[in-house]
């Protein structure tokens, strides 16, 4: 009898670390693919960073440069009021009918 209990005892250890060895693999597979996971959203979102300071720079550049052709020639701010004013008009009764 004692015998008996001593080899299921034995069984009992050897499937336990059979479960901590695969345990350990999973949680090590995991954390890796985590990890991978996260360098990826990282390098996304760098790049998408990136995008958006060049915008920036390019819409601060073109505000620059409207502003610059708007004090020059006051004529051509009339005008493009003008445009834009007609547009939006145009787009109303478009978006009523």
């Amino acid at each position: 009898m004692s015998n008996l209990y001593a080899h299921r005892e034995e069984q009992n250890n050897q499937k336990f670390d059979q479960l901590a060895q695969t345990l350990s693999q999973f949680r090590t597979t995991v954390n890796h693919d985590i990890h991978e996971s996260i360098q990826q959203e990282n390098g996304l979102l760098d790049q998408l960073n990136d995008n958006f300071s060049n915008l920036m720079q390019s819409v601060k550049r073109t505000s620059g440069n409207l502003s610059t052709v708007m004090n020059r020639n006051s004529s051509l701010v009339r005008i493009v009021a003008i445009i834009l004013l007609a547009f939006f008009i145009v787009w109303m009764l478009f978006k009523l009918l």
